[in-house]
């Protein structure tokens, strides 16, 4: 059996976002022979304002983690609170209601969290 280890990034300010991404990439590619790495990041605040408007290198990083196996989930509260259409996303990022909901909810699901 592979051991699990699983690591949550959570990304509230909008110049964040580059170093989680490189953080979260980075952990995955540690994993041993007998390891499963996974990644997710919650973002919230301000930092969602960059996932309309992000530069080419951010968008090919994230694009990367969600293709490496992990997964990039956006507050809609915090969309809502910047008139951010879910529409205008690009399609790798995933929505979640409450973001301080899912970092409680993951936390008690065994991930690790971590505010870069």
């Amino acid at each position: 059996m592979k051991d699990e280890l699983k690591l949550l990034l959570h990304v509230a300010q909008k110049e964040r976002w580059d170093i989680a991404v490189k953080n979260g990439l980075n952990f995955l590619k540690t994993a041993g022979p007998s390891e499963v790495l996974r990644v997710k990041i919650v973002a919230n605040g301000d930092s969602v304002t960059r996932c309309i408007k992000c530069d080419r290198p951010l968008f090919d990083h994230l694009k990367q983690l969600v293709l490496d196996g992990g997964r990039i989930y956006l507050c809609e509260n915090s969309l809502a609170a910047y008139d951010i259409p879910v529409s205008r996303l690009p399609d790798f990022f995933e929505t979640v209601p409450a973001a301080i909901r899912a970092l409680a909810d993951l936390q008690l699901q065994g991930w690790i969290y971590v505010r870069p």
